[in-house]
């Protein structure tokens, strides 16, 4: 056998793909708004959170009953206290409503929702608020 005769030739070694590491995380698509909770005629009560417009007002009812314990007769408002304002489907979305964020969550669009309810009743007001601190 001569020089070079066993060697494999004709076929080149591919370069190995250099490690880029792991790919981008994708775009954040989520619109935010800041909201903005006022307690009708209690503003030590007034509360703010940042949300995203696709977030339902069931979302936002538990979580003031979480704040505020057990409550009956719930009323959510949009921009002032009245009827015409009144949000009342829990299944809708904040966007299906109109309130529309921004994209950039440290840039959310302000929205202030007027809240007022009725406590249920109990015979023991150690019920009140069930959620353990």
């Amino acid at each position: 056998m001569g020089k070079g005769a066993g060697k494999g030739r004709g076929k080149k070694k591919e370069p190995e793909p250099e490690d880029t590491g792991p790919p981008p995380p994708p775009p954040d698509l989520n619109n935010y708004v800041a909201l903005s909770l006022k307690l009708m005629n209690w503003k030590f009560m007034d509360d703010s959170t940042i949300v995203t417009d696709e977030t339902h007002l069931f979302t936002i009812k538990k979580r003031l009953e979480a704040k505020h314990g057990r409550m009956k007769q719930l009323v959510i408002c949009k921009d002032s206290y009245a009827e015409r304002n009144e949000l009342r489907d829990d299944m809708k979305t904040l966007k299906e409503y109109g309130i529309l964020g921004a994209q950039k969550p440290n840039e959310p669009a302000p929205i202030t929702l007027f809240y007022e309810f009725k406590p249920l009743d109990h015979d023991n007001p150690l019920l009140y608020n069930m959620e353990a601190d």
